[in-house]
């Protein structure tokens, strides 16, 4: 994962000298650091930034990219198997962008339409004078902007001390430097542009920062009859009702046709998305990367591992295309903030879990790290390091969050720190497969129609909700955050399921069953008989970083604001 920074200013750029911020940016991208100043015809002071993490085609590319059309500063991943994988994504993309050096906004435009993956970007075109900037439509990449009376920042990473929001993914955001004025363009294919002063776009970014889950609505589109319901509903419920061994409904829900193939689907569909990240990476460790050695033997690859059925099912199917002479870091996190031993409930879960790996897999060398974090080291980082990185998140939820990603991806166990540079998330599989509490009390109250919305809802928030924040605070390991649950092949094929199909919250089917069933599912059918009904738990609470009485959307105080914002 790399890290980018732009500042643009009619006088001085004094932003990019700011130590906290380069760090940071450093911290992202450990391979490269790189500065370009620029100035534009009509005296705009452009400084490029960038750090990187080299990650794709068989040398690094070194940031900016320039040339004679624009400058380039990219963070992302593109997993488009048109593209030739020997290449560097970042030089793929400048060539497209720099084709004949066209300077019409829609080339441009479609250019980024086009990319598959997580990435943010910014492109200055420098025929044109236009700055372009975003994040991929599902918001997995961090980008920030701040506007001060002096300059104009936009940066993957800030910090507590400089007002900032996150660049929305509904747009693809084009400031005119002649005027202005920002044209936003949607992701459809066909356009409705806004255009808008900047001042009064950053204004609205303030209002839309603050959003709420219930703030959003949505349409629900239910393209099959409610009161008509298939026979798969009538087969689960039937099952569900005859027995109350989970081995038993899970052979036998199995065995019908529909469910059969939805799940071979699903396992075909998560395996493309495994082997294209893991495909598209050097298969180095840290260490092995200094010393350009080619046969590494170490962790190249790490699993934010709770225990739980996501990331389990991930560590699996990743053994398939993880070199067989290389280990795989498990990184399990523990906080003793209440309670005075590390064996929180993410512990057992995940040694368990380990247990079942090893026995799937006997010639796999899994390197579980035992990561526990005292009271004290918590509360220390949390204030000095860790709310620079959430924020502009600010409330105890997204501390917590916050707080067991950032130690988790750290990697650091009592015996040493993972050198693995890829580290596999289960993000997304919660929103796809109906896994959170309130997907059960929606049905309850309002059947499938109102579970339908509910998901729609998860779909539609997803990009709003933490995704930008759980980027920054992964990346500020030096380690590259990969989520095969939000590919986008898979991700449409799972949306456009029926709700029975993603999970059955009804009564005859408790937790640990029937949120995320067809997940569960696929576990079942890939050996992980245990994991397959191992009970949802949120990460904060089976890794003990919180306790349920605290309020989630309160404010975190001074820890997130430990300075004047500029």
């Amino acid at each position: 994962m790399c890290g980018i920074f732009l500042e643009l200013s009619c006088e001085k750029c004094s932003i990019v000298n700011d130590i906290d911020v380069l760090r940071r940016l450093k911290n992202r991208g450990p391979d490269h650091l790189q500065r370009k100043d620029f100035i534009s015809e009509i005296g705009h002071h452009i400084v490029f930034v960038a750090s990187v993490l080299w990650m794709q085609g068989p040398q690094m590319t070194l940031q900016p990219l320039e040339n004679e059309c624009g400058i380039l500063l990219y963070n992302g991943d593109i997993f488009d198997e048109s593209w030739d994988s020997r290449t560097s994504d970042t030089q793929i993309i400048m060539e497209k962008l720099s084709y004949d050096c066209d300077s019409q906004i829609d080339k441009v435009i479609n250019v980024l339409k086009s990319l598959k993956g997580p990435f943010s970007l910014i492109y200055y075109c420098k025929v044109t004078n236009k700055l372009y900037f975003t994040r991929d439509r599902f918001g997995r990449n961090s980008l920030l902007i701040h506007k001060n009376s002096n300059s104009l920042v936009l940066s993957s990473v800030l910090g507590t001390q400089y007002e900032n929001y996150e660049v929305p993914v509904s747009h693809i955001s084009v400031l005119d430097l002649n005027t202005h004025k920002i044209l936003l363009y949607t992701w459809k294919a066909t356009d409705i542009v806004q255009q808008c002063n900047l001042s009064d776009w950053l204004k609205t970014l303030q209002l839309k920062q603050s959003l709420s889950d219930e703030d959003f609505t949505v349409e629900a589109n239910i393209p099959w009859d409610i009161d008509g319901l298939e026979d798969t509903v009538s087969f689960i419920e039937s099952v569900a009702k005859k027995t109350k061994c989970n081995v038993t409904i899970m052979k036998t829900l199995s065995q019908h046709p529909e469910i059969q193939t939805t799940i071979n689907k699903i396992i075909y569909l998560l395996n493309k998305s495994i082997q294209k990240r893991l495909k598209r990476q050097p298969n180095l460790c840290r260490n092995c990367l200094k010393i350009t050695e080619i046969n590494c033997s170490h962790s190249a690859v790490g699993v934010l591992f709770s225990g739980g059925l996501d990331c389990t099912i991930l560590a699996l199917l990743a053994d398939k295309y993880v070199p067989k002479n290389q280990s795989i870091d498990l990184l399990n996190v523990a906080f003793n903030k209440e309670n005075p031993t590390y064996d929180v409930p993410d512990r057992i879960t995940g040694r368990k879990s380990l247990e079942e790996l090893r026995r799937l897999c006997p010639l796999r060398k899994w390197t579980f790290k035992e990561i526990n974090v005292p009271k004290e080291e918590l509360e220390e980082f949390q204030i000095n390091v860790i709310a620079d990185l959430i924020y502009p998140r600010q409330t105890i939820l997204d501390e917590s969050l916050g707080s067991a990603l950032w130690f988790a991806a750290r990697g650091q166990d009592h015996h040493s720190v993972s050198n693995c540079r890829v580290l596999f998330s289960g993000t997304g599989a919660d929103e796809l497969f109906g896994g959170y509490t309130r997907h059960r009390a929606v049905f309850k109250r309002l059947g499938w129609a109102g579970l339908c919305k509910e998901l729609q809802l998860d779909w539609e928030r997803i990009p709003y909700r933490n995704l930008a924040r759980d980027n920054r605070v992964i990346c500020d390991h030096g380690r590259q955050p990969r989520m095969p649950y939000l590919d986008e092949e898979f991700a449409e094929f799972v949306i456009h399921l029926k709700p029975w199909l993603k999970c059955f919250p009804s009564k005859h089917l408790g937790h640990g069953l029937g949120d995320k069933l067809m997940l569960r599912l696929v576990a079942y059918n890939i050996g992980l008989m245990e994991v397959s009904t191992f009970p949802k738990r949120a990460l904060q609470f089976g890794s003990r970083v919180a306790n349920k009485n605290e309020k989630g959307t309160s404010s975190t105080g001074h820890r997130s604001l430990k300075s004047n914002l500029k």
